[in-house]
Formats: C-alpha cells, sequence, structure tokens
C-alpha cells in the first residue's frame, strides 16, 4: 500500500482565503441577488484542499481532503476534514458507491468537487491541489523556524523520525512524516487531528513572518514561491492582490471538524473498495452544514 500524505493548503487558504474578498459585480443582474444567511456575505469562500501521493503516476487518490470556509465579515475560518475511506456516492462511477478518495482517481479535482456538493451540498469555489513533495517545500517556506509538535515513541519508531520523545520543533521532511503516521490505535482518525495541529500552527507561523516590515516586503516572493508547489486554479494577480490584506484580517482561532462525524459511522467492507467508513449521509450532511453556517 502507499504511503499516505497530508497537504497542505496554507499559502492559498491565510493569501486568498483570509481576506476580504471584493464583491462580485453584477454584471447586469442586480435583480437577481444570492440570497444570503444572517452571518453569510457574498466574499465568503469555500476552498477545496486535496493533497495526493503521487510518485510519477498519471493518476492518484487523494490521502487528504479538506474543506476550508473563511467569513470576513466574522472573521472566522473554518476547517472540516473529510476522511478519505468514507463511502458515497461518486457521480457517474458503475459501482456507484465508493471511497470518497476514489473520486480524484477517476475524475480529478473536478468529479472530486462534484461528488462533494452531491453528498454534502457544498459549493466549492476555488481548489488546491498538492504533492507531499510539496508538502514538504511548503512547509519551510511557511515556517522556515519549524513547527512545534508532541511526538510519542510509536511515531518516532515507526517513521524514523529524528526526535526525542515530547515536544520538538521539527522541519518539513520530519513534519511529513509526523503527518502521515497511522499505525497506532487511533489509525487515520488521529491522522486527521495531526493534520489539522499541524495546518494551525503554520497559519500562525506565517503571519509572524510577514507582519514585520521586512517580512511584509518578502511576501509577494514568497507568494510566487509557493504557488510553485501547488496546481490551483486561483491566480497569481488575485492573491498578490488580497495577499497583504491577511496580516490584519486574520482570525485568532480556527474551529476544525471530522467527517464522519462521531457515532455516524461503522465499518464495513465491500468488494470493489475494500475496508471503508459507512456514513449516515443525512446526519453527516447536516453536520457539515451547520458548521460552515454558524
Amino acid at each position: 500500500m502507499k504511503e499516505k500524505v497530508l497537504f497542505i493548503y496554507l499559502l492559498v487558504l491565510i493569501l486568498a482565503g483570509c481576506t476580504y474578498a471584493p464583491l462580485p459585480k453584477q454584471n447586469g443582474n442586480e435583480g437577481t441577488e444570492k440570497k444570503l444567511t444572517n452571518e453569510e456575505t457574498e466574499s465568503d469562500k469555500t476552498f477545496l484542499l486535496i493533497g495526493v501521493d503521487t510518485r510519477g503516476e498519471q493518476k492518484s487518490r487523494s490521502d487528504a481532503i479538506i474543506l476550508a470556509k473563511y467569513s470576513p465579515e466574522q472573521e472566522k475560518l473554518k476547517l472540516a476534514s473529510i476522511m478519505r475511506d468514507s463511502y458515497v456516492k461518486i457521480p457517474g462511477n458503475k459501482s456507484g458507491y465508493n471511497k470518497i478518495n476514489a473520486a480524484y482517481y477517476y475524475g480529478g479535482r473536478e468529479l472530486l468537487k462534484k461528488t462533494i456538493q452531491e453528498n454534502f451540498d457544498v459549493k466549492v469555489d476555488h481548489v488546491a491541489v498538492i504533492d507531499f513533495q510539496g508538502f514538504v517545500k511548503m512547509v519551510d517556506l511557511l515556517a522556515p523556524e519549524g513547527v512545534a509538535v508532541n511526538v510519542d515513541q510509536e511515531i518516532i519508531d515507526d517513521m524514523s523520525i529524528q526526535a526525542s520523545v515530547g515536544k520538538n520543533v521539527l522541519h518539513g521532511e520530519e513534519i511529513l512524516k509526523y503527518v502521515r503516521f497511522r499505525h497506532d490505535d487511533e489509525s487515520d482518525f488521529g491522522r486527521v487531528e495531526r493534520q489539522q495541529e499541524v495546518m494551525v500552527q503554520l497559519k500562525t507561523a506565517f503571519i509572524n513572518q510577514i507582519s514585520s516590515f521586512e517580512g511584509m516586503a518578502a511576501l509577494p516572493s514568497i507568494i510566487e514561491q509557493g504557488l510553485s508547489y501547488l496546481d490551483t486554479d486561483i491566480g497569481l494577480k488575485t492573491i498578490m492582490e488580497m495577499g497583504p490584506k491577511a496580516v490584519f484580517h486574520t482570525p485568532d482561532t480556527v474551529e476544525t471538524l471530522r467527517v464522519p462525524v462521531e457515532g455516524s459511522f461503522k465499518d464495513e467492507i465491500y468488494p470493489q473498495s475494500g475496508a471503508v467508513l459507512e456514513m449516515d449521509c443525512t446526519e453527516n450532511k447536516k453536520a457539515l452544514q451547520e458548521f460552515f453556517s454558524k
């Protein structure tokens, strides 16, 4: 089985999502305004953040699937991790249902977007994809001083991490090993928690890095370099225009959710999919909708 990998979305999320985005032009549609919730505005953006483990193959599965939503009016940042073994209906797939990470294998980002929309009724505005080599470079770019994490002996032994038990400051390659680890009782559930933990720390490290005059001066080159590690539909011009606002409008806290939610799934095995998390789709759709609407 291939090694699994987290992808880090942070450059796009901070520099494009966590800013005040301009309201879209009406283009003659003044009479067809979108209905918004009490807290939602037209500048709210939802990002689909995809991590893939590619080793030269034409096709690969997504091993990290994260929805990130930023509401600028409320200055709220929310991350929802969808576990890769979640058993969902994949549009156009001959077998109907499969693990959600198979959607990327069958039809790339567009099919994964469509799968998420049809199963959870979540519209995705932008997508970013990164592989594990890009992840390593992105971590060192956003947090050059490293990321502080607690490491236990099980992770050290299994992943050959150069660290001691307890809190360590790790860099790109070692952080990659830290978020890939899943060979304990928590399996992929613990892996998702470590993904979200590292994301939050990278957010803080990056904002600290660009908060000084020197950091702001270096911001354009950081953005351009970071984009070279990503495959994204967000243009450099857009990010360059919005990026500096991230320093002044970044939320202090990040709210997180894991899908499927606790008590809403069971372990099953299907011939075409192997071991899956068969979930209550109605309950998880409701949980995700409520999480993003609060």
